[in-house]
């Protein structure tokens, strides 16, 4: 599938899906009984350099925070809310890439029919040049009008070979996204019957806001530093080489202050207030994404009708000129202007059905559907 060849080579993917172990790391730290990394001290006390009595004392430490209550559950809530939020951002990265994927295949399906039609309007004055010639020969039409054929002929050469190169073109962009080398001529797709639930734009918003939401709780348990807990065990020596052991216990509390906790609670309550603007104008511009596409597809299902009843006519009138120019009744011009007609009625009516299977992929990418 394209999107899933393109998804693999998607270098926001590989940036998102490589976060999954962040966010596994920070579950881990947030599942921890200890709010940080212990610490193992060594001391020695001794009058060696003062009084030189033999005085000595020896101590070995083990420190490590540790969470004050509610710290633990708040972390663990803000580390599986930015797990939460990550599948949702890839969530919606996946549809974005799609909506991308989408309108590159179809200008790839663009570009071919304008270089089909191209190339069948340059057969059909190829034909028409060698009539005129022919009749040129016969001496029924004059020089000038084999002369205004064969011009035609060239500059029809001209735009199929400018309508190859844009076919190219719009090829390269297309592997260069999904790494296929060549697609087939897609048929609609089915509209879908409802918007997808959830629908991965408003998950990854709201997503957002839990994560904010989260941080927030993190801050507000959190009104200082986690207190640090000590287990030392001492051994002392005398003068009189008399020695006594001992086991410590320590306690450190920080105290926490305005200015390092207003800092904190404010940022969190920017990034809420930013999340829930963010996903408020989410929520609008889906609705209009979705109306706009819904729009597009009655109004390409009707413009395709009027150009297929346009080249219906176009083609009417061909085959009368080209009569009465068989007939003699009608000069060369007419004949060439009647092709013209129709060649634009053709590429007309086979830009606007790319223009239907594009609609049709448009509104499902506006509904959440990932082909």
């Amino acid at each position: 599938m394209a999107v899933e060849a393109a998804w693999q080579r998607s270098p926001q993917a590989r940036t998102l899906t490589a976060r999954r172990n962040e966010t596994a790391a920070g579950r881990e730290a947030a599942q921890s009984w200890i709010a940080g990394s212990p610490t193992i001290g060594l001391s020695q006390r001794s009058d060696r350099w003062t009084d030189r009595t033999g005085v000595r004392e020896n101590e070995v430490s083990l420190a490590a925070p540790i969470w004050l209550p509610g710290q633990k559950s708040a972390r663990q809530n803000q580390a599986d809310a930015n797990a939460l939020e990550l599948e949702a951002q890839l969530a919606n990265a996946k549809l974005s890439l799609a909506g991308e994927v989408r309108d590159r295949l179809w200008s790839v399906v663009a570009a071919r029919e304008a270089l089909d039609e191209a190339i069948e309007h340059q057969r059909h004055l190829e034909a028409t040049a060698d009539e005129v010639m022919r009749r040129v020969k016969a001496g029924d039409l004059a020089r000038t009008d084999g002369l205004l054929a064969q011009q035609e002929v060239f500059a029809a050469k001209a735009t199929v070979m400018d309508a190859q190169v844009k076919a190219q073109e719009a090829l390269v962009r297309y592997t260069a996204l999904t790494g296929q080398p060549d697609v087939e001529t897609p048929e609609p797709e089915p509209l879908a019957a409802a918007i997808s639930d959830p629908h991965p734009r408003i998950l990854a918003a709201r997503a957002g806001i839990q994560s904010a939401q989260a941080s927030l709780k993190v801050v507000n348990k959190t009104r200082s530093e986690p207190p640090t807990l000590a287990v030392a065990m001492r051994r002392e020596r005398d003068a009189s080489t008399a020695t006594a052991s001992s086991v410590v216990l320590a306690v450190q509390i920080p105290i926490g202050t305005n200015a390092r906790n207003r800092p904190l609670e404010t940022a969190a309550q920017t990034q809420i207030a930013s999340a829930t603007a963010e996903a408020a104008q989410a929520e609008v511009t889906l609705n209009a994404d979705i109306n706009v596409a819904k729009e597009q597809v009655a109004a390409s299902q009707q413009a395709l009708e009027a150009a297929a009843s346009r080249l219906d006519m176009a083609r009417e009138h061909m085959q009368l000129i080209d009569k009465a120019f068989r007939l003699g009744e009608r000069g060369l011009v007419d004949q060439l202007r009647a092709q013209t007609l129709l060649h634009e009625a053709a590429t007309a009516e086979r830009q606007q059905r790319v223009a239907v299977g594009l609609a049709h992929a448009r509104l499902n990418q506006a509904l959440g559907i990932i082909p």
